[in-house]
């Protein structure tokens, strides 16, 4: 019996998308391969370097013997200081090769192909991955401070950043203006799903084993190289390409003092800067909650799938709902929006904190870490506040690179600030245990008032603006609306 006409045009035409898929579907497949990766290795890298810690701490006590030490002996005072100590440095040594070369990464990428530049930035994380779990394995052979090395494998390809950075600029090469808004869009949300299921991913393979959730992120990685081989190369090139510059390729001082100038944008990415001590919280919310509330690694790391889940929320239905609303009924303008969701978000980062370090269980960490996600979408909404200040597209793409920089040398500082705070409050002991959130709390507090120096554009701003901007996470398809999304590749 033949298949009816429509039925047989839906086969086809499924047959034809497997065959030969769109290659922004690759782009996609890249960005949850990565952040699979990424997702799943936080907490069961913290595990390797606790154990190796507590390995050579009760090497004593297990006369030469090196076997798997129970997890709730290893949250004693001198390992976790320890532990906090090797951390520290590890995530500031990791922020060092984007901040002095990421202008070459970026002048790779325009010259030689973003597929290049992604494969060497996965290659040279790979390796990071696999000297990390080597050092911890070989504990009784070598200092730990060896792992401090894995941050050299950061000069090839810059590491996860640059890979995500890659992701989003071959989606922003297959786009055109009308549909990049709508492209960004689906790979953050992409994004935002895979890293609901990744810490599930990293609970279960660690009641297992240290070693499983490290395969699982291999795979992920290795994973990436025949959608590489597969894809086509999304790098046009132009008569004019050789005298743009990229949005990674335009670094330096020179930016930095460019833009700074404008008493605006200083206050914009001074408030970035502070916002972006939110990420840093997480490297210390595994720990604490281990320590404070008897959880293991594994389970801890659940929480972050609260993060997650909130930040879904809140980008894909709070967030333009609010903007819609606003600018429908009460007659604001976009800008004033994008202003007060800054200074929402701000404020929603200190009651977060403040409450995360009152919080007597675990019932209320979640209930603080729903309200301190809601205060992610700070830095989407003063990134969206700034580009009303620039006149072209090459100044937005040099100012988004000015805010990336920020933010990583605002994570090169706060990691071993937090990770020093901590150690401190090991030290201390007693309700002195929350210290890092009271500092970060005073730090999100600064954000605020920093945002509330926010102002909209004046007249002759509005004249010099080429086109004006969406709202944020809005309906619109305007070209800049989403290219904030770069959120998520701190």
């Amino acid at each position: 019996m033949p298949l009816p006409s429509a039925l047989r045009g839906l086969l086809q035409e499924m047959h034809s998308l497997l065959m030969h898929p769109p290659t922004v579907a690759f782009v996609f497949s890249l960005a949850v391969l990565l952040e699979l990766e990424e997702s799943v290795q936080r907490a069961p890298t913290i595990r390797l370097l606790e154990n190796a810690i507590c390995q050579k701490h009760f090497k004593a006590l297990l006369h030469g013997h090196a076997g798997l030490v129970d997890e709730s002996m290893c949250k004693i005072k001198p390992i976790q200081v320890r532990l906090a100590h090797i951390r520290g440095f590890l995530s500031f040594f990791d922020s060092i090769p984007i901040i002095l070369f990421g202008s070459a990464f970026g002048s790779n990428a325009d010259r030689n192909g973003r597929r290049l530049a992604f494969s060497l930035a996965v290659f040279g994380t790979l390796c990071a991955m696999v000297w990390i779990y080597l050092t911890c394995h070989f504990w009784d052979h070598v200092p730990l401070e060896v792992v401090w090395l894995a941050s050299l494998f950061r000069l090839i390809g810059g590491g996860p950043a640059i890979a995500i950075a890659m992701c989003l600029t071959m989606a922003s090469d297959l786009s055109t203006e009308e549909t990049r808004s709508k492209t960004f869009y689906r790979v953050f949300s992409a994004v935002l799903i895979t890293d609901l299921i990744g810490p599930p991913i990293a609970y279960a393979t660690l009641r297992h084993s240290l070693w499983l959730p490290y395969l699982v992120c291999g795979l992920a990685l290795l994973l990436t190289a025949p959608v590489i081989l597969t894809m086509p190369e999304t790098l046009r090139k132009a008569p004019e390409h050789k005298n743009q510059a990229s949005a990674l390729e335009a670094t330096g001082l020179s930016a930095y003092f460019k833009f700074l100038k404008d008493w605006r944008i200083f206050v914009g990415v001074v408030t970035v800067f502070l916002a972006q001590f939110r990420n840093n919280t997480i490297e210390i919310l595994l720990p604490y909650t281990s320590v404070r509330f008897g959880l293991k690694l594994g389970q801890a790391a659940t929480l972050l799938s609260v993060v997650s889940a909130v930040n879904i929320a809140v980008f894909l239905f709070v967030l333009p709902a609010a903007s819609i609303s606003l600018q429908n009924r009460a007659g604001w303008s976009i800008h004033l929006i994008n202003i007060y969701v800054a200074r929402t978000s701000s404020a929603f980062l200190v009651i977060g904190a403040a409450v995360l370090a009152a919080a007597p269980n675990m019932s209320v960490v979640v209930v603080a870490l729903i309200i301190y996600a809601t205060g992610f979408g700070v830095r989407l909404s003063v990134l969206a506040v700034l580009t009303e200040f620039v006149n072209s597209r090459k100044e937005t793409a040099q100012l988004y690179t000015l805010v990336a920089t920020t933010d990583a040398v605002a994570h090169m500082i706060a990691s071993p600030l937090l990770q020093k705070v901590w150690g401190g409050a090991l030290e201390l002991g007693g309700r002195w245990i929350v210290l890092p959130f009271l500092v970060l709390m005073g730090v999100f507090s600064l954000a605020f008032l920093a945002s509330c120096f926010l102002t909209e554009p004046t007249k002759v701003d509005e004249g010099n603006i080429i086109s004006e901007q969406d709202p944020l996470l809005g309906e619109g398809d305007d070209e800049n609306n989403f290219e904030e999304s770069h959120v998520f590749t701190e």
